[in-house]
């Protein structure tokens, strides 16, 4: 049964003058988590030039972008559970797919933010009425499950919940109330339509009261579809899964556009504080890419590393939050229900693992948010702090420097456990205590193949795991008087012995002159790079078809551009580079007459 409603909270709803919002309107809040999607898909990380979201872009440039922004694991139930109720989802059981239902007697925000007079609505995908599948305990005969563990019964007084094309609503997508609900909805359109739909019917109900609304869009995560006009509009050069995702991805960010928009057409923009998180990062190995990316982050789904639990993370509020505010320090997607329950005017719950964000977004707190971020998985268990994270998987232990310029990007080559053991024995001793709080306590759990093969895979190096960025990494380039490799997303360029100045080329393209081509190069050692051409009809590169380029000496990547000023569709390019020490590529541009072909690492 669920538990009573804190006196507490009563005490604050009667004496509102206590409370920390008492003189303000209740905000709304909109909790929108994306699904499986990297740390790379979102336009202004500028991971990644293949990525268009120019309505979530609008929202970091009208808010607050955190560039460390965590979920509190690398996989859907335990990461959904921890954002739905503010807490370390270990606390509760839920620490793994297939180790749900979410019990009842967590309190998730829908619940919490009800005695503050909220209404709340889920739309999508829940993932936290599954039973467990691990073993059963002594005396159990089943593990529970069944339309009890269903947003209904988790405080969300409107629902659609479901990932795909059926759904079990207690409203049509017109708003009106299913007599006979819940009930099996079907939509066969895309279904990041339908879940915007049914997240605009929410918000067009509700203008005039405080609202909870978590959109949990079902995107990019597989099952991969083309869904029109976006799939048409992806760069034909990409691999299918690639332009999939991406089409996918601007599915759902046209979606939001709407959402922002309907906000502002109903007058309540600047109550409605908007928050933007993906669920984990995307998985990359073989088999099971769902053609997003978490470059230049290592790792992926299923991992402690960055590229398993960093991800997108945006919020946006209007004449409260600065505009363009980039916030560095690490925060967690727990942090959202904290946040919201003090903006609901309720007192402080110690039982909550987040952080009210507010005071430091509005610079009435200075610092980092956490002390420290945590996390246990599987056989994984890790520890972020300002500036180090220290991680344990089976037998082995890494310590990383986030300081550092590669940070996490080699890992392997940058674990400096034997150059500061003080340290690492520092970041144990707190992970240690931390995992004494939790059922049941001690580190590391039962070895877990699947994370050590994830290890070999992105940290050693070894062939066990490769990453799927495409199918072809180098997407038909071609090196001259050099060796082209594709790692950590970047191309790497070694210049051969004695083979005069490196160049790459590429045939087949079907450009529309004049062309500007855009270069994100890293080269230490600079100097000159020359881009020739060869247009439709000509059997060879002509001396008055190139163009030159100064390359910054510098260790950062940086974007260079060139203009092309073909006449005709460009069919072959080449680039050569300064020899002896060759620039890496992290991308490459080509933007025509007629739109954009381009090739990405």
């Amino acid at each position: 049964m669920k538990l009573t409603v804190p006196f507490a909270f009563i005490f604050s709803l009667a004496f509102p003058a206590l409370t920390y919002a008492a003189d303000a309107a209740k905000p709304n809040v909109i909790l929108i988590y994306s699904d499986d999607h990297g740390w790379a898909d979102l336009g202004v990380q500028g991971s990644n030039k293949d990525i268009r979201t120019p309505n979530l872009d609008a929202m970091a440039r009208g808010g607050v972008r955190f560039p460390h922004g965590y979920v509190s694991a690398p996989q859907c139930v335990p990461s959904r559970a921890g954002v739905l109720t503010g807490r370390y989802q270990q606390r509760f059981g839920v620490e793994a797919n297939g180790m749900g239902p979410l019990p009842l007697e967590e309190i998730t925000i829908a619940e919490r933010l009800k005695p503050a007079g909220y209404i709340s609505c889920q739309v999508g995908k829940w993932h936290l009425e599954h039973g467990r599948e691990d073993k059963l305990q002594p005396g159990e005969t089943a593990r529970p499950s069944g339309p009890m563990f269903l947003p209904s019964h988790q405080g969300f007084d409107e629902y659609y919940c479901g990932p795909m094309n059926s759904f079990v609503a207690s409203n049509d997508l017109q708003g009106n109330k299913l007599p006979d609900a819940p009930r099996m909805m079907t939509d066969k359109r895309f279904r990041c339509l339908w879940q915007t739909d049914a997240a605009l019917s929410f918000i067009g109900r509700h203008t005039a009261e405080p609202f909870f609304l978590y959109l949990a869009y079902f995107t990019p995560h597989v099952p991969l579809e083309s869904p029109e006009p976006w799939f048409s509009r992806t760069p034909k050069s990409l691999p299918k899964e690639r332009r999939q995702a991406l089409a996918m991805i601007a599915a759902m960010d046209e979606g939001i556009g709407k959402i922002r928009a309907e906000l502002r057409e109903a007058g309540i923009e600047k109550n409605t504080l908007l928050f933007f998180i993906s669920d984990n990062g995307a998985p990359v190995r073989k088999g099971a890419w769902d053609g997003s990316l978490n470059v230049p982050l290592v790792g992926e789904k299923g991992m402690l590393t960055d590229g398993g639990v960093r991800t997108p993370f945006l919020a946006e509020w209007p004449g409260k939050l600065a505009a363009g505010t980039v916030y560095q320090p690490p925060v967690l997607s727990l942090d959202v229900a904290a946040t919201a329950n003090a903006l609901a005017g309720l007192p402080h719950d110690g039982s909550l693992d987040g952080t009210n964000l507010m005071p430091y977004l509005l610079g009435e707190k200075s610092g980092n948010p956490h002390d420290a971020l945590y996390w246990r998985w599987r056989s994984q268990a890790a520890i972020r702090t300002d500036r180090w994270k220290y991680i344990m998987v089976a037998r082995e232990r890494y310590l990383f420097d986030l300081d550092a310029p590669d940070g996490e990007s080699e890992l392997a080559k940058n674990n400096l456990l034997t150059t500061h053991p003080d340290i690492a024995a520092e970041l144990e001793k707190k992970l240690m205590a931390w995992n004494a709080q939790l059922p049941p306590p001690g580190l590391p759990r039962e070895v877990n193949k699947g994370d050590e093969l994830f290890f070999d895979a992105h940290v050693k190096g070894m062939e066990t795991l490769a990453e799927t960025e495409p199918s072809d990494p180098l997407q038909g380039w071609v090196g001259r008087g050099c060796t082209l490799t594709v790692a950590d997303g970047a191309l790497h360029i070694s210049a051969g012995k004695n083979a005069g100045r490196p160049f790459i080329t590429r045939n087949g393209l079907d450009l529309a002159g004049p062309v500007t081509a855009t270069l994100r190069v890293r080269c230490p050692a600079g100097g000159k790079a020359e881009i020739s051409w060869r247009t439709k009809g000509m059997k060879d590169f002509a001396n008055n078809q190139s163009a030159a380029t100064e390359l910054p000496a510098t260790a950062t990547w940086q974007d260079v551009k060139v203009e092309l000023p073909a006449k005709s569709n460009i069919i072959h390019i080449r680039i050569a580079f300064p020899g002896g020490k060759p620039p890496d590529i992290s991308a490459i541009e080509f933007r025509g007459a007629e739109g954009v072909t381009d090739s990405r690492w």
